[in-house]
């Protein structure tokens, strides 16, 4: 019986339900209220994952109310299961090198260190490492991020960002030698704020557990600049307090936390 089927039947009928099926909803109630009570605000700094429309920048940088979020539990528990599967994942890749291979799992606070020493990096700090992350924030770029890893080729000492995405089938099937555009903007800013050029972006897919690294993906010096004019045109737009414009796409609007902002302001 689905979830909403037996809400349904608990709305409409005064008997108890079966210990099982009674279980089974409030298990499920317990982790949707639990993520509601735990849930906190984002911070007012651009978020990489989130560059796709001016305007949500906007409204994130002048710390616009969201919507008031109605997640369900398979959509909470899709993002532990992504959570648990990067852990799972990292803990292979710091194994690596003892185990023989010519790849070395880079601790994000070290790089940026040896970064900050070559004389690079300097507006990027180190805030604390939440999981498998590493939480960091560009006081220049003003974003805040948090870094999957950095993976170092011992052979050639390359360093490449290391993103994980956990993926359901249906999407994980449609990528073949290009990593999906809706991941492009989130990639060449953590390469812009950790000065590298190259990023291995791994899908794992959600139901089967299969990998695919479609590409070394390149960021040139133009997509930088890009990403960075982008970040300096939507601070014009907060400097004057006048809403950016509106870059819509269904998908995007969907899930966007400022639905109701973005109606009150239109087109």
């Amino acid at each position: 019986m689905s979830r909403r089927k037996l809400f349904d039947l608990l709305d409409n009928t005064t008997q108890k339900l079966p210990a099982n099926q009674q279980f089974c909803v409030d298990v499920m109630s317990a982790i949707e209220r639990k993520n509601v009570l735990e849930h906190q605000k984002g911070s007012q700094w651009y978020k990489p994952s989130s560059l796709h429309c001016l305007r949500r920048m906007y409204f994130t940088r002048i710390g616009a109310d969201e919507d008031v979020s109605n997640t369900e539990y398979k959509s909470i528990g899709m993002a532990d299961t992504g959570t648990r599967r990067h852990e799972a994942i990292q803990d292979v890749l710091l194994a690596m090198t003892r185990l023989g291979y010519d790849w070395e799992y880079v601790d994000v606070a070290e790089y940026v260190e040896m970064k900050q020493k070559e004389g690079k990096c300097k507006t990027l700090i180190v805030k604390e490492r939440v999981g498998a992350e590493t939480k960091l924030f560009d006081t220049a770029l003003k974003i805040s991020f948090r870094c999957d890893g950095i993976i170092r080729r011992i052979s050639t000492n390359e360093y490449y960002l290391f993103e994980f995405k956990n993926v359901a089938s249906f999407k994980f099937n449609t990528i073949e030698n290009e990593i999906l555009e809706q991941h492009h903007n989130q990639v060449i800013c953590y390469c812009t704020a950790l000065d590298l050029e190259k990023a291995f972006v791994t899908y794992e897919d959600r139901n089967m557990c299969e990998l695919k690294v479609p590409e070394i993906f390149v960021v040139t010096p133009e997509m930088k600049e890009g990403l960075i004019n982008r970040l300096f045109d939507c601070e014009g737009y907060v400097e004057r307090m006048i809403p950016a414009p509106k870059e819509e796409s269904s998908h995007n609007c969907r899930w966007c936390p400022y639905r109701s902002a973005c109606k009150k302001v239109g087109d």
